[in-house]
């Protein structure tokens, strides 16, 4: 193998056809991203390699790789640590997003999360952050500003574009190539204040494992990845979630149960209205109410180290006393 780290090189052995092509190795993944990062990729290049990945479909290795050569540029030197990181970038088209009332939940209570995500681009969806405006937690600008808010509410989310632009700049290209590229795998994975506890949802049964392998190499060892409603991190209450910790915890497996009896008839459209309800006590939505139990439970066993039952106890009274 020619382990040479140059671009052509590189999308070379991606791109040499079903006998001849291979994935990246964790150096050579490492590289390519830090030559996107520093633009010194060219544009034909960029589209290539970006897609070349895509078909091949990325490895454990490769986002790795990349995410590394992220966090080298952008924030290695910083040292303060969050006890939660929460990449929500799917975005809600049906049930609203519960999760960011478990969030919230877990921050009024001392645990300290912070939420990012990007790429709004689908049209009826809703995502973290109008979410998080409708709820009045606080949206930071810099990851400066994001600390303060951690320290002070114990909850801040920021956007992709203020705390890392060219990726943002990339996962915006969708519209342009018709595709998603690994970049919004890799965001899934970026932990800009160090927390301890680390989660990734996501929707196609395949990229649990990736994910999961990805945080394994990066050392990620409170980590969570959940086959959430949607796409996000968020338990549903009404069929067993499939999961993978790099933690073992008691009462969990690779299945969470479901807690209701019955399957929950989702609404035709998603809304702000039920989240502001539900946690201001004007509506009794059993749906909501498990979901953002569930998750918050799911969450907390990693941050305090607990098993399931006795997360679900500590947040059930949470919830009571919100």
């Amino acid at each position: 193998m020619n382990t040479t780290l140059e671009m052509p090189l590189i999308i070379r052995a991606l791109g040499r056809g079903k006998k001849g092509s291979r994935s990246l190795t964790e150096a050579e993944a490492q590289f390519a991203m830090s030559a996107i990062l520093n633009r010194t990729i060219t544009g034909p290049q960029l589209g290539a390699l970006l897609m070349l990945m895509r078909v091949k479909e990325e490895t454990a290795e490769e986002i790795c790789g990349m995410v590394q050569a992220c966090e080298q540029q952008s924030f290695d030197s910083i040292k303060v640590r969050s006890d939660v990181n929460w990449p929500a970038y799917a975005g809600k088209k049906k049930q609203p997003s519960w999760y960011v009332l478990a969030a919230k939940l877990l921050a009024q209570n001392g645990i300290r999360v912070l939420m990012h995500g990007g790429g709004e681009h689908t049209a009826g969806r809703q995502y973290a952050r109008e979410v998080c405006a409708a709820l009045n937690l606080p949206l930071a600008e810099s990851l400066a500003e994001a600390l303060t808010q951690l320290e002070i509410a114990h909850f801040s989310y920021i956007s992709l574009d203020r705390f890392h632009p060219v990726l943002s700049e990339l996962i915006d290209m969708k519209s342009e190539l018709g595709l998603r590229s690994p970049v919004n795998t890799l965001v899934r994975h970026l932990n800009p204040l160090h927390a301890k506890v680390t989660l990734q949802g996501m929707f196609h049964p395949a990229y649990l494992s990736l994910h999961h392998d990805s945080a394994f190499l990066l050392k990620q060892r409170h980590n969570i990845v959940l086959k959430g409603d949607g796409g996000e991190f968020e338990v549903r209450p009404d069929s067993e979630c499939k999961i993978a910790l790099t933690q073992p915890t008691k009462g969990l497996d690779e299945n969470f149960p479901a807690v209701l009896s019955t399957r929950s008839i989702r609404p035709e459209a998603v809304s702000l209205e039920p989240l502001v309800q539900l946690w201001e006590g004007q509506s009794d939505n059993e749906y909501g109410t498990a979901a953002v139990i569930q998750t918050a439970a799911l969450v907390l066993t990693q941050c305090q180290d607990l098993s399931l039952s006795e997360a679900q106890e500590t947040v059930t009274s949470w919830w009571t006393n919100r």
